[in-house]
């Protein structure tokens, strides 16, 4: 028995050993199977009868918890006995649910796998789709192409298929064959029209040849013509010395009538006069000259487009709007020739080029004053606009030194306000914006002064123009006015002596000047009197630091100065005391005295608005009260009473730093402490108030 019950339990190891074995080998197969079986099974059965059975297991599932819960309330064996086998009936259930769960998943990765599969193969239709609209694309565009081109033959304007027919020959027109083939018709056509134009360059040929021979005799005429010079120059040179023993200037006189008959009649009456002024006062003071293209002047007067510039200019706009339809019928008819455009850049140029046109010639004219300084004038006409413009440039001696000194010597600042209120910046003639409108010129005549010259009114009175009585006739063009001879005469008179005075004035204030730049201040008889205080420093300043000071407000506000003025800034210094003056210089000077504005830097910041001292000097200085005593207006004269009145201002303080170094009778007096600015003549001399 024992033995028996040892090998049964050693069978029973063995077969619980194979029998693991098995079972760990089975359930990767049952696994798979289970999945196919319920992969088939989902797609065999209704997804919608799944749902109606999924929603009824869920009630079922309700109603055994329902009815748990009442079992539960009871509390009896029966009812634990009961709950027992609805708890078994609501585990299977449980169950079915989870099987449903899984088929419905089943059923979602199919569905989402076939939408993958489906989406690729629309992604690969839409792909070979662009790839045939890329290649058809292309090929429309290879197709446009060869439509577009054009070919070498087509620039060539052939003769008319008529006038080929008539005149060719039958060998080369071949109607039998080129009327019914449009490239032999075409091959033909180049055909006659080489042999057309060898047949014109053989004549053309022939012509140069005949033109050569003519040029030929011409030239052995003018050989001729020019051995004679010579004799004629020997003639002119023997008579050279009669001509300098009667002082006559039989050449010069020659060339400049010649020139001077091109001359147009405004610049012709300048010339004229001044010349007549130029042989009263002698070269050494007034020069005059022509210069220019006289061969171009010729050209111009031949032409008679002194007379046809304004109209030029009116019509314009219409020819330009014509010339643009002729341009678009063209190109209706000949769409394959090439044509050169102009832009709207190029053609406003040429508008702005023929209304700014200008005469040729030129007259110059050059004023000198002693001392060998000249102010050269160059006058052009502008033969559209009908005003004479002005160029000018300076010559000097030597050269100039200070900075600001040179400022008063430029052309622009001696020429500004030579008449009053003459500046220069706009045109006299009330019909310039007339025509530079009716050119298209949007810019105003001022953007154009640059480049052409200043219109100054002057320099239209000594040509005998006067707009002041421009009127308009009834077709709105402004007539055109004849130069008057006697405004002319008077001008150039009165403008010759005006500018002469001015150009002195401006070398003087230049000297003036260099001093006040080196610290230099000239003594002056009146007031012999030795200066405590110093110049450090004199320059010219610019409008924005000049109005913006405080000491010039009250000046601005009256418009007694203005950005036109000269202005510098001086600075005079006395130990501690730091005196700033901004002097302000007209245009008219030294008939208008200067302005000085003062700020004294001493124990504060002191002003004309806020301190009666200061006041008290610029009215001295500003309005010429010591006149019977200075018996000048100078500057260098104005800044010795400056210098003069900042050491009595400093000396009549009682400040220790300030030992009073003049004579004064009072040093104030009266309930306003007035200083003692006037100087009287009397031993050393003496200060007193006014």
């Amino acid at each position: 028995m024992g033995k028996e019950d040892t090998s049964t339990k050693k069978r029973r190891k063995l077969n619980t050993s194979l029998t693991s074995d098995s079972n760990k080998q089975v359930p990767v197969d049952v696994y798979k199977r289970v999945v196919e079986f319920e992969e088939s099974e989902a797609q065999s059965r209704s997804a919608e009868k799944d749902a109606a059975l999924f929603k009824k297991i869920c009630q079922d599932v309700r109603q055994l918890f329902a009815e748990i819960a009442e079992l539960k309330a009871k509390g009896t064996d029966e009812a634990k006995e009961k709950i027992h086998a609805k708890r078994i009936e609501a585990s299977l259930l449980l169950v079915a649910l989870k099987k449903l769960n899984r088929l419905e998943k089943v059923r979602t990765r199919a569905g989402r796998e076939a939408l993958h599969k489906e989406k690729q193969r629309v992604d690969s239709t839409h792909l070979l789709l662009q790839n045939l609209l890329y290649e058809a694309d292309h090929l429309n565009k290879e197709v446009t192409k060869c439509l577009q081109f054009k070919s070498k033959d087509e620039e060539i304007e052939l003769v008319p298929l008529e006038d080929f027919y008539k005149e060719a020959p039958k060998e080369i027109s071949r109607p039998e064959i080129t009327k019914n083939d449009e490239h032999q018709l075409q091959l033909a056509r180049l055909e006659w029209e080489l042999r057309q134009r060898r047949e014109l360059a053989g004549a053309c040929n022939e012509l140069v040849a005949s033109k050569e021979r003519v040029a030929a005799a011409i030239a052995a005429a003018r050989s001729r013509l020019d051995a004679l010079a010579p004799h004629l120059r020997d003639v002119l040179k023997a008579t050279k010395p009669l001509q300098e023993c009667l002082a006559l200037r039989l050449d010069e006189k020659r060339d400049e009538a010649r020139a001077a008959s091109l001359l147009p009649p405004p610049l012709f009456l300048l010339y004229a006069n001044a010349s007549a002024y130029s042989d009263v006062l002698g070269v050494s003071h007034l020069t005059v000259g022509i210069s220019g293209d006289e061969d171009e002047a010729r050209r111009w007067e031949q032409l008679n487009t002194n007379s046809m510039g304004s109209e030029l200019v009116v019509s314009n706009d219409s020819d330009s709007d014509q010339d643009n339809n002729d341009e678009d019928q063209r190109e209706k008819k000949k769409r394959h020739h090439r044509t050169v455009k102009i832009s709207k850049e190029e053609k406003a140029e040429a508008k702005k080029k023929q209304v700014l046109q200008r005469h040729p010639l030129n007259v110059q004219v050059s004023v000198k004053v002693d001392d060998g300084t000249a102010l050269n004038l160059i006058f052009f006409y502008l033969l559209n606009l009908k005003i004479v413009v002005v160029k000018f440039s300076m010559s000097l001696p030597k050269p100039i030194t200070g900075v600001s000194a040179a400022d008063v010597l430029n052309g622009d600042c001696i020429l500004n306000e030579l008449y009053t209120g003459d500046t220069g910046n706009d045109s006299p003639h009330p019909a310039t914006t007339y025509l530079l409108n009716a050119a298209g010129i949007t810019e105003n005549f001022h953007h154009f002064i640059p480049e052409i010259g200043k219109p100054y009114v002057w320099a239209q009175r000594m040509c005998g123009l006067d707009f002041m009585a421009v009127v308009l006739d009834e077709h709105k063009v402004y007539k055109t006015f004849q130069p008057c001879q006697s405004l002319s005469v008077a001008s150039v008179e009165n403008f010759i002596f005006t500018l002469k005075k001015r150009l002195k004035a401006r070398v003087e204030l230049m000297k003036e000047l260099q001093d006040l730049e080196c610290g230099k201040i000239l003594p002056v008889k009146d007031l012999p009197i030795r200066l405590s205080g110093s110049l450090t420093q004199w320059q010219s300043v610019g409008w924005p630091e000049y109005s913006q000071s405080p000491s010039t407000t009250f000046l601005i506000s009256e418009g007694l100065a203005s950005a036109d003025n000269m202005l510098y800034r001086a600075i005079v210094t006395r130990q501690s005391a730091k005196l700033v003056a901004l002097v302000a210089l007209s245009s008219d000077y030294p008939k208008k005295s200067p302005l000085f504005s003062l700020t004294l830097h001493w124990n504060g910041t002191h002003h004309a608005g806020i301190n009666d001292d200061i006041r008290d000097i610029e009215r001295l200085l500003n309005t010429n009260w010591d006149e019977e005593n200075s018996g000048t207006h100078t500057l260098s004269a104005k800044m010795t009473k400056l210098l003069t009145c900042i050491d009595i201002l400093l000396e009549t303080t009682g400040s220790i730093e300030f030992p009073p170094d003049k004579v004064m009778f009072r040093p104030v007096r009266g309930r306003n402490r007035i200083k003692p600015y006037k100087f009287i003549k009397q031993g050393a001399g003496l200060f007193v108030q006014y």
